[in-house]
């Protein structure tokens, strides 16, 4: 019989026919191959400790400077990795909080990269199979909460198992499943909009614009100029009615957030200047009100009457399709449309990406005289710290009224990690 390595811990038997002459034969004419194998004695171990800020990385030793030396583990002659953890430590453990697994593999022990990045929440069970991509790995447990979190975790390789998502039909889709998932029930922007994807959501952004427009400015009933400047400054609101003291919450692209992204609460005083937000925006493109607007609430930059955002009365919504893609993001251009009516026009409507500094127009239909209707279906990608949004062009603002043109956005998001993992 083959010589057992310290690695064999299980022998499925497998029909001859699929084996090489080197395998080792038994009595019964069949043949043995090791199935879960545990590499080191660091691949199982009970109530470990991880730390607030702290990552663990399992296969590590200290050295005799007291030093963190990683030791990883060859995985070149499997194709899965088993995961294991558990985090039910009622008495130690805080209800409603994760950690994270990084899956970290390379080709050369020095140079390992994150290969798959997991949430798992604490109070529970945890098992997943991660795909072998090159010959090395280690596992790291991040803890990105205030506490401790203590931990169970197994961890072993196999070289016959298959990857088999743990989902059922009706599930929420969480991040940690990691496969081309099919689902037969449902069509899929259905379940994305009925929020059954923790990666992926839909965002429906509109605006409109009437007679008093300038050039090139991004399409709303008042003037919003594009940031061709690429400048972050601090933001204010202000309403053209009293009755309109509150605190709301704005949302965009800011230059201090890891993701790019970040939640400023604005307070509105009225027809007086409202409090300065904390920090600086380049667009702003969500707005949350406890209440209907009165009044037509305008945001500007501060020192200055340059608006930023708009949310006209009655209407609890922005006025601009406009959205940013965050850095922890991808988005698809699903939808344009745009329609109305217009008298003595020859201008345009572009939908343009904004990247940094650069600034290039991805769509145009023109707006001329008499009915628009147009709609552009392209699923253009969005690439992770870009802004969307739609211009007006060369309209001609003293021909006669009533004339009104609406457009609207449809942008399909997916995260590429939680923004709470790094």
């Amino acid at each position: 019989m083959a010589s057992k390595s310290r690695y064999f811990s299980a022998y499925p038997t497998i029909n001859r026919s699929y084996l090489s002459g080197a395998t080792g034969r038994q009595e019964n004419n069949t043949f043995e191959f090791n199935d879960i194998v545990y590499p080191t004695l660091d691949s199982r171990s009970t109530n470990v400790i991880v730390q607030p800020n702290i990552s663990e990385n399992v296969f590590s030793r200290t050295n005799k400077d007291g030093d963190t030396i990683l030791t990883p583990i060859t995985t070149d002659n499997f194709n899965v990795i088993r995961l294991s953890v558990d985090t039910n430590y009622p008495h130690f453990n805080v209800d409603d909080r994760q950690l994270f697994v990084d899956i970290l593999q390379g080709h050369n022990e020095d140079n390992m990269a994150i290969s798959y990045t997991t949430p798992i929440d604490t109070q529970s069970t945890f098992f997943r199979s991660y795909p072998v991509k090159n010959k090395y790995c280690n596992v790291k447990f991040r803890n990105t909460t205030a506490s401790n979190i203590h931990i169970d975790y197994d961890i072993s390789l196999s070289k016959f198992s298959q990857f088999t998502p743990p989902s059922q039909l009706g599930d929420n889709v969480e991040f940690k499943e990691m496969t081309n998932l099919t689902r037969m029930a449902n069509e899929f922007y259905d379940d994305v909009s009925r929020e059954q994807f923790s990666n992926s959501n839909i965002v429906n952004t509109f605006g409109f614009f009437t007679t008093n427009i300038t050039s090139k400015q991004i399409v709303a009933p008042v003037d919003i100029q594009e940031n061709t400047t690429n400048t972050f400054v601090e933001v204010f609101g202000v309403s053209d009615s009293v009755s309109d003291a509150f605190e709301f919450t704005i949302n965009g692209q800011t230059d201090v957030q890891p993701t790019g992204r970040i939640r400023n609460g604005l307070e509105l005083f009225g027809t007086s200047n409202g409090t300065i937000s904390v920090n600086r925006y380049k667009y702003i493109d969500t707005i949350e009100l406890p209440q209907v607007n009165t009044g037509n609430v305008s945001i500007y930059k501060t020192g200055t009457t340059d608006l930023v955002a708009y949310i006209p009365k009655d209407m609890g919504a922005l006025s601009s399709p406009l959205y940013y893609i965050g850095k922890l993001e991808e988005g698809v251009l699903k939808e344009v449309r745009v329609s109305g009516s217009t008298i003595i026009q020859n201008g345009s409507i572009e939908v343009r990406l904004n990247e940094g500094d650069n600034i290039r127009t991805i769509w145009s239909t023109g707006v001329l005289d008499g009915e628009q209707f147009n709609v552009w279906n392209p699923d253009y990608k969005l690439p992770s710290n870009s802004t969307c949004y739609a211009i007006v062009r060369d309209v001609d603002t003293t021909s006669f009224t009533p004339q009104r043109v609406d457009v609207s956005m449809k942008i399909l998001k997916y995260k590429l990690q939680p923004s709470n993992s790094v």
